[in-house]
């Protein structure tokens, strides 16, 4: 499975949109579609891109809504 994965899902435990890429460039292009499209304040949407390592562990690169000390949307 390609290592990168952009991830949308509109509400928390609901269903998801994915996407995955050889590498981050067009990756991080989904994501930011993705965060202009449907990354308004205030609703539940989550965009994330993430990298899936070789170890099975995910490393995150971009998250909208930001988490506290984690990746932001930029």
């Amino acid at each position: 499975m390609p290592p990168f994965v952009t991830s949308l899902q509109f509400v928390p435990g609901g269903p998801r949109v994915l996407g995955y890429w050889e590498s981050e460039p067009p990756a991080a292009r989904k994501w930011v579609e993705w965060f202009g499209l449907y990354g308004v304040p205030g609703t539940t949407t989550v965009v994330t891109l993430v990298e899936q390592l070789p170890d099975g562990h995910e490393q995150p690169i971009k998250r909208w809504p930001p988490r506290p000390g984690g990746p932001s949307a930029g």
